[in-house]
């Protein structure tokens, strides 16, 4: 699937597609939200979970390299906790 293509899904068809197809990957805190990582079909997604309302605000593709880092960063601290 491509970014054109989940892009056109509304919120409750990326989700829906994200849960019965996605692997979940990683996650991290972010000014409240919790953002975890899936891939789908090749395609790296954020679910944007807002835990004061208790509510995913969004589910979006990743566009470029450095937001993939931010998972590798939080992978390598917790490998390193975890010795």
């Amino acid at each position: 699937m491509s970014n054109r293509e989940f892009i056109k899904l509304n919120l409750n068809e990326r989700a829906d597609l994200i849960w019965t197809n996605g692997e979940f990957v990683g996650s991290r805190d972010y000014y409240g939200y919790k953002v975890s990582l899936y891939v789908l079909e090749g395609l790296y997604v954020e679910v944007w979970y807002f835990v004061v309302s208790n509510k995913i605000e969004k589910i979006e593709p990743i566009e470029d390299e450095h937001s993939l880092e931010l998972y590798l960063n939080v992978h390598e601290i917790l490998k390193k906790i975890n010795q």
